[in-house]
């Protein structure tokens, strides 16, 4: 099975105790190493690609990847930096708002002379977050990673994942996504994240101008939270996807499952970048969802395969 490469920062996300304010709770977080834990629980070969500290926060990441099966091989340890941290406050949805605090932590120092260029293969996904893509030298080791990852055959996917208060101004933030979005040949946006990019309300015309910048996306896909999703391809076709109706306890994560299961179906060779092909990985990409919005916590809270047959049989 191809390795899905994640490239970017695993991070601790500190979530709210009900019972006493300002009370927190520990849980390994980070979009790109969430989304290799995904790939990994499901079966996958997920592959995480960064620099971590030696305090006690990246050993517990480390700790937490290694038990779900990601392969942590390429992870650079590196203790003259912190690890990041994020204090997660949830709203009466479930929905999120991120504090962060991430001043020189070590996912931002990750420099690119420290990939080995021959870890990237033919069939390789290479998978990033715009979190990653800010002003430091993990940018630069994005684009080393990314053009490794085209020179050897493989594919490159792209979940934009704005956070605006980890950039120094927004025009800089939409100006760096609109470069890396011509990378990718599948993207992920937000519907927020789309009108941010495109400055155009109406969906349709949207994701025509954003196709038009990322010359190389064969799939877009555009999520809308509990309203479901709509997948786009180059040629105008499109469909719609239900979000799974479950009860939902904490949004931390979901995304990152949702590209992951994807990812994965597309690394095990059950799908292809094909708006047909994506039909039933969507569909199985949005149980997924369905698990993980039901438990707490990003990591921990991805679904097995297991997970994702029993949700199926009962909705």
């Amino acid at each position: 099975m191809n390795k899905v490469v994640c490239i970017g920062e695993s991070l601790i996300d500190f979530m709210p105790n009900a019972d006493t304010e300002l009370s927190y709770t520990a849980k390994a977080g980070g979009a790109p190493s969430n989304v290799c834990a995904c790939v990994s629980k499901l079966g996958g070969n997920g592959c995480y690609l960064g620099k971590l500290s030696n305090d006690v926060f990246s050993r517990f990441l480390l700790k937490t990847m290694n038990k779900w099966g990601v392969n942590t091989k390429y992870v650079i340890i590196d203790e003259k930096y912190p690890t990041a941290l994020a204090f997660v406050t949830l709203d009466e949805n479930g929905d999120r708002e991120f504090c962060f605090y991430r001043n020189e932590s070590c996912d931002l120092m990750f420099n690119k002379d420290e990939i080995d260029p021959k870890m990237f293969e033919s069939g390789d996904i290479l998978h990033f977050c715009s979190v990653g893509i800010v002003e430091s030298p993990s940018k630069y080791a994005h684009k080393f990673a990314i053009e490794q990852t085209k020179l050897a055959g493989g594919m490159i996917s792209f979940d934009v994942n704005v956070r605006q208060n980890l950039w120094d101004n927004i025009d800089n933030c939409v100006d760096t996504i609109l470069d890396f979005v011509g990378y990718a040949d599948i993207i992920k946006v937000t519907d927020d994240e789309l009108l941010l990019l495109t400055k155009d309300e109406c969906e349709v015309s949207a994701t025509k101008k954003l196709l038009d910048i990322a010359s190389n996306c064969k799939i877009l896909l555009v999520t809308k939270g509990k309203y479901g999703v709509t997948v786009y391809d180059r040629d105008g076709n499109s469909f719609d996807r239900d979000a799974v109706d479950v009860k939902v306890v904490d949004t931390t994560g979901a995304g990152d499952c949702f590209i992951g299961s994807i990812l994965y179906s597309l690394s095990a060779g059950t799908a292809t970048l094909d708006i047909e092909s994506m039909r039933p990985t969507v569909d199985f990409a949005s149980y997924g969802c369905g698990i993980v919005i039901g438990k707490r916590g990003a990591m921990e809270a991805m679904p097995t395969q297991e997970e994702i047959a029993e949700l199926m049989k009962v909705m």
